[in-house]
Order: C-alpha cells, then structure tokens, then sequence
C-alpha cells in the first residue's frame, strides 16, 4: 500500500527490508544514517475523529500540548491501538508518514531541518523518504479529499 502511494504520486522514497530482528539503529547504521534521522508519525484525534500526525524524533516525546500548538483551533486526543487501526488498519507503533485518507500533517521542530527521514513500518520494513515528499504527500491528500 505505501509502495503504491510512493509510486502513484512520484515520490522519492523507498521500503527496505531487513531480517525481523534488525533494530531501527542497526538498520539506519546499515544504510549510512544518523540515528537522528530515525522518526516517528504520531497520530492523534479530534472531536470529529479525524486524523492529525504530528511527524516527530523518535528519540523525544510529543505531548498533546505539542500537537496542538501544530494543528491551532484543534482540540487533541492521544489516539489508542484499537481507534488507530479500526481508522487506518495500520498498528500505532508502525503508523506511516504518508498515505492515511484525510490525515493532516505537521512537522515538529526535531525533524523540521531534516532532509530525510527513517520510518519503521512493520517489524522487517522501513520507509526512506524526503521530509519535502512527506508534505507533498499530505498536499496530494488534501487535494484529493477537497475534490470530492
């Protein structure tokens, strides 16, 4: 699913595949990356449940106070397992950047200066790709939604 998106709306990014045991630390090691490149997409909820994924550090903490001042005007909810997958039939811990239907997207300021960013998918896959192509992304979403 994110292959497609990455290839239907030309962005430059890729899944790489390592064994199931390979750390996030091993992995960005293997392919020449700064552990702080190594990020996280972190969802949350308003009181509409739509979506807004704060893309964060995974080294830091995002609070719901640092979401909200992302998204002003919104009132944030943590989202849990069950409301995260039931949504998006992804699992929290491996929520993608990219590609969640009418998800609103922010950087925090620990990945704003970033040129790319390192994501884990599933326990084997992770996700390369340009901090540019993640907000081009979100535009394409956007457009799409507004369209309809």
């Amino acid at each position: 699913m994110i292959e497609d998106f990455l290839e239907v709306n030309e962005l430059d990014g890729r899944i790489i595949s390592f064994p199931a045991d390979t750390t996030p630390a091993k992995a960005l090691e293997f392919i020449h990356l700064p552990s702080n490149a190594y990020a996280r997409a972190i969802p949350f909820f308003d009181e509409k449940y739509d979506f807004f994924v704060v893309i964060a550090s995974a080294e830091g903490s995002i609070t719901i106070k640092d979401a909200e001042d992302l998204f002003p005007n919104k009132k944030l909810t943590t989202a849990n397992e069950k409301k995260v997958y039931n949504f998006s039939s992804f699992e929290k811990q491996f929520f993608p950047p990219i590609s969640v239907y009418e998800a609103k997207v922010a950087l925090h300021s620990s990945v704003k200066e970033k040129k790319t960013l390192f994501f884990q998918l599933s326990h084997r896959e992770f996700l390369l790709i340009k901090t540019s192509d993640i907000l081009k992304a979100n535009e394409i979403e956007n457009e799409v939604v507004q369209k309809e």
